[in-house]
């Protein structure tokens, strides 16, 4: 009995492990905030909508202050809808950035937003703009909105 039951928790942790996957996302992106930043993340697809995508993601900024290269943890949070509008929060220990945006299909977000300054330190702060790519690890994503081809 021993060898089966483990035999199945094995099953079970590897079915799990591709869920997890299949709603998991690289991200790639260019900010710029008040400086020049690359990012460089995780995504994760909360909800199994179709309609609606929210987004939790954790990342790493690379800028260089004061002649300096530094790497930032940041967290954000999405909202996407089907007709392509973005909402979002991104917050990293200098700044909250409140995003508006558009998403294409969950592949590319174009945003702008406002960086507010949360540190005595301003290095991010005023209006931004963003690109962002996402790349999924597995073959036909449930990240990635669907094409409709007829409404």
């Amino acid at each position: 009995m021993k060898p089966y039951s483990f035999l199945i928790i094995c099953l079970l942790t590897i079915t799990a492990h591709a869920q997890v996957l299949d709603k998991t996302v690289f991200n790639i992106a260019y900010r710029y905030t008040g400086r020049n930043v690359l990012q460089g993340g995780l995504s994760y697809k909360i909800n199994n909508s179709g309609k609606k995508s929210f987004v939790a993601g954790a990342s790493v900024l690379y800028t260089s202050i004061e002649s300096k290269a530094r790497f930032l943890p940041e967290a954000s949070f999405h909202y996407a809808n089907r007709d392509g509008y973005l909402l979002g929060v991104s917050l990293n220990p200098y700044s909250i950035e409140p995003r508006l945006g558009i998403s294409l299909f969950n592949f590319m977000y174009l945003n702008t937003g406002y960086a507010l300054s949360i540190n005595k330190e301003k290095y991010f702060k005023g209006l931004t703009f963003g690109v962002q790519v996402n790349i999924a690890p597995v073959k036909n994503s449930d990240f990635y909105e669907r094409m409709r081809l007829i409404q």
